[in-house]
């Protein structure tokens, strides 16, 4: 079995109406690139489709920190074509790389880049210096976006681009949400830090330390773009814990999402309850560092389940696919 690739998708509206078009404008200008999607992306390939959208003026109206400039809006809708373009790899593994490639696109005649894991849309000028940076900080502001629900939980989406989870914290004050959720992202970045459930978190000395809560992403469905496999980070309220953080986790091998879908795909029916304690009780499950957990995470390609919270984790991966 082949290693698996992680990979990002831009979307640039431009003037091409075929992927051949994209291709050979890269390549002329030093990006080898190709139209083939019969296998999985190797590492550091780029790979072009081109899709038709009447509705390209809508997707590229905001980006992170507001409205986009309303001619380019207006020129991206009378577009109606855009290039949607793979690279194979995380945004964080070679910036310069990205950038590369979107300066190639941008002088090709695209006339902006949307990173598909967030919808985050952005003028080549700022989306460029942001990633030439290479900085965290940077990398996070061009790909990470901030949302809020119905119900006060402000969210991340866009940090499966660096395979990281997102994060998701309630609060009523929207700034000191995004200070949290900021803060969280950043960190995850610039520190690679094993974390596992019940490990805490605070943006600053001052704060109260909250702590962390893995859970899969109940927003989006899992073939969406916007879809994180390594879940969301709940920053559980001031005071409140629910799980240990462990030195050694006990681990299920293999995945306990994957043991649970099978055992729904034999029953041919939900289970209940009691059978999914069941399963997990009689599970194999050897104890592992939580940067051991991340490792495998990533080689894989998702997160599981965690093994306490099995029934209220089960039902929202059914939910959700």
């Amino acid at each position: 079995m082949s290693a698996r690739v992680p990979s990002n998708f831009l979307l640039v509206p431009g003037p091409w109406r075929r992927p051949g078009e994209v291709v050979e404008a890269l390549k002329a200008r030093g990006v080898d690139a190709h139209a083939a999607w019969d296998e999985p992306i190797a590492a550091g390939q780029v790979r072009v489709d081109v899709i038709e959208d009447e509705r390209l003026g809508s997707g590229f109206a905001r980006g992170r920190s507001g409205p986009l400039p309303s001619e380019l809006v207006e020129r991206v809708a009378a577009c109606r074509r855009a290039a949607r373009v793979e690279i194979g790899q995380t945004l964080d593994a070679d910036p310069t790389r990205v950038a590369e490639v979107g300066r190639a696109l941008r002088d090709a005649g695209g006339l902006a880049v949307r990173l598909e894991a967030s919808g985050v849309a952005s003028p080549w000028k700022p989306w460029l210096e942001l990633l030439s940076s290479g900085g965290a900080s940077e990398l996070c502001e061009l790909s990470v976006c901030f949302v809020r629900d119905e119900d006060d939980a402000f969210f991340t989406c866009g940090m499966h681009g660096f395979d990281l989870p997102d994060a998701e914290i309630i609060a009523a004050d929207a700034e000191i949400a995004i200070d949290w959720l900021d803060a969280l992202s950043v960190y995850q970045l610039a520190e690679q830090p094993a974390l596992a459930s019940g490990h805490t978190f605070r943006p600053y000395a001052e704060a109260a330390p909250r702590v962390l809560e893995r859970w899969p992403d109940h927003r989006h469905h899992p073939e969406a773009g916007r879809y994180n496999p390594f879940g969301v980070w709940r920053l559980r309220p001031e005071g409140v814990s629910r799980l240990e953080a462990r030195a050694h986790v006990p681990t299920i091998v293999p995945p306990l999402v994957a043991m649970l879908t099978a055992a729904e795909r034999s029953a041919k029916r939900a289970l209940t309850r009691e059978e999914v304690a069941a399963l997990v009780s009689e599970a194999s499950a050897i104890a592992l560092e939580p940067r051991h957990i991340r490792e495998m995470e990533r080689s894989r390609g998702y997160a599981d389940i965690e093994p306490e919270l099995a029934w209220e984790q089960w039902q929202v991966v059914r939910e959700t696919l």
